[in-house]
């Protein structure tokens, strides 16, 4: 679907697929939250760069690497990786391999650096008597209700989001419509856990960005915000794909949309086939460098996880 005029919904997307897509979906513009956009653009364009840089992409990869030079070792450093990965030991676990490295390959494991900035934020909504309560939540260990072989289900632990990002009132303000939106879709619902994910990802000549290196999934929330786009600079790609997954087991992206600043797409995510009656996966493609001339380019956005009760 290209990029056409806001909002979209799964009545669009049902008569473009040409069947009923019941779960919903909602690709808008923050202007379309009756949210002053460029005010909220301008607050937070400059925030990210104050953001830790997410150390387990990097060590993922590190892993991966050590896989491919010493594959004869693969079950050893299989039992190494979760502990690396998750933090629970350093570099020293590994130090054996990464010791046996020509200096040609030991150049191309340490090219492997950091490309995603992240902090993460929770808060517990409530509303009461048609007044809506807001209470930000110390984050725990943050783990994925995915499969166990999958790296996302170990435990994550992010810089909590610094205080000037989140509580502000034009923040306030994005978490007040998203609770609409899930009311809107969800009869009943006067209580949410939401997680908010700042996430800056880097993209350079020589390395595409990429914020989705999984491939299509879920998040195991009940709805997410896969991205609200603040910035996009000097990058060309990065496609946001809302897939559905067939009773086959097939899986057909039904909308695709390169989100500009300020657009965001909402979704049902885990379980929505037992609710709604569509199994929705959701996906972004890699992107790149546009002009090489003007040095890297960045993809800041915020995602959500959300959930009722």
């Amino acid at each position: 679907m290209p990029n056409k005029k806001l909002p979209i919904d799964q009545t669009q997307v049902s008569d473009r697929v040409g069947r009923s897509i019941k779960s919903p979906i909602l690709v808008a513009h923050l202007s379309d939250l009756e949210l002053d956009a460029s005010d909220f653009l301008q607050h937070f364009s400059s925030q990210f760069r104050q953001l830790a840089w997410d150390p387990y992409d990097m060590r993922r990869q590190q892993m991966e690497f050590l896989f491919e030079q010493f594959p004869q070792d693969v079950a050893t450093l299989q039992i190494r990786f979760k502990a690396y990965y998750t933090g629970v030991k350093d570099r020293r676990s590994i130090r054996h391999w990464v010791g046996q490295l020509s200096a040609a390959e030991k150049a191309s494991f340490e090219s492997i650096r950091p490309w995603r900035r992240r902090a993460v934020a929770h808060f517990e909504m409530r509303e009461n008597k048609r007044s809506l309560s807001i209470k930000r939540k110390e984050v725990p260990a943050f783990r994925q209700d995915v499969e166990e072989e999958d790296v996302r289900s170990w435990p994550r632990q992010f810089e909590e989001a610094p205080a000037n990002f989140v509580e502000d009132e034009r923040f306030y303000q994005l978490l007040g419509k998203i609770f609409r939106l899930v009311q809107n879709v969800r009869q009943g619902v006067s209580k949410l856990r939401v997680t908010a994910h700042l996430m800056s990802v880097q993209a350079t000549v020589q390395r595409a960005g990429d914020n989705s290196p999984e491939g299509a999934h879920e998040d195991g929330a009940d709805f997410i915000i896969s991205a609200l786009v603040v910035n996009r600079t000097n990058l060309r790609g990065g496609e946001s794909q809302v897939i559905e997954k067939r009773e086959d087991g097939q899986k057909e992206i039904i909308l695709r949309r390169v989100l500009q600043e300020g657009e965001f797409i909402f979704q049902a995510d885990s379980r929505d086939e037992l609710v709604y009656g569509t199994d929705l996966w959701h996906h972004v493609t890699p992107f790149y460098v546009d002009d090489p001339s003007k040095g890297e380019g960045w993809r800041d956005i915020i995602g959500f996880d959300i959930n009722v009760g």
